[in-house]
């Protein structure tokens, strides 16, 4: 997906600010995983205006250790947002699938980073509101990869980002990854595994009561049968 941007002025500082616009279909889905190891919230879909407000307010009422994501990009200003908050919280990312665009610039804010075995981080410079290069959009690429530099991203990679046309996009190399210290392995593993054991045994407990009547009995065969279909209903 495109980074499309467009000027603002700001009467203030009497400044030209640049900020990407899209309008993808729908905003990301959040889903919390839940165990005594902590959240971690899932983020399926596109960044679009409104993420990072809903974003921050789940951080602010849970104890998120971090976010495995997968995204095509979106919206530069909500991904920068989301970017920032991320670097506060100190929250691990873990990239699941697919990280394209503006998703990349929310992964390099993370304080450790992490990718699927076949998941690949794609980067590109930023384009103007029809899509494509001209002196304010280069500006903005340029004005983002000092951004990117303070969060201790490599060269290489901001060399891709500013190469790469808007329309086109390239794919981070496996020494473009190391050299931002990516490990390819999933560390919310045994926070899924607890979850999932935690909805066992409420699982078990509903279909093994212990002494009930006959109208519990019934109750808890309902409530055994309908238990998996809510634990699993939200991938």
């Amino acid at each position: 997906m495109l980074i499309k941007a467009k000027m603002i002025l700001k009467l203030v500082p009497l400044l030209l600010v640049l900020i990407a616009l899209v309008q993808p279909a729908s905003a990301f889905q959040i889903r919390r995983v839940v165990s005594d190891s902590g959240v971690v919230l899932r983020l399926r879909g596109n960044v679009t205006a409104g993420d990072y407000r809903r974003l921050k307010t789940i951080l602010q009422n849970s104890s998120v250790v971090g976010l495995e994501i997968r995204s095509g990009g979106g919206s530069l200003e909500e991904g920068l947002d989301i970017a920032r908050v991320v670097r506060d919280k100190g929250l691990v990312v873990y990239a699941s699938k697919e990280c394209d665009s503006v998703c990349a610039f929310i992964f390099f804010a993370a304080k450790e980073r992490y990718i699927g075995r076949r998941c690949k981080i794609g980067v590109h410079s930023v384009s103007n509101d029809r899509g494509t290069e001209d002196g304010d959009s280069v500006r903005t690429t340029v004005h983002m990869s000092r951004l990117l530099v303070g969060l201790g991203v490599p060269h290489s990679v901001i060399g891709k980002i500013v190469a790469t046309p808007p329309a086109k996009m390239t794919f981070l190399d496996n020494r473009d990854l190391a050299e931002l210290n990516v490990h390819r392995t999933d560390p919310f593993r045994n926070i899924y595994d607890a979850a999932s054991v935690a909805r066992s045994k409420d699982t078990s407990s509903i279909c093994n009561p212990g002494m009930e009547t006959e109208a519990t009995a019934h109750a808890a065969h309902r409530s055994c049968t309908t238990a998996p279909a809510r634990a699993f209903g939200g991938r």
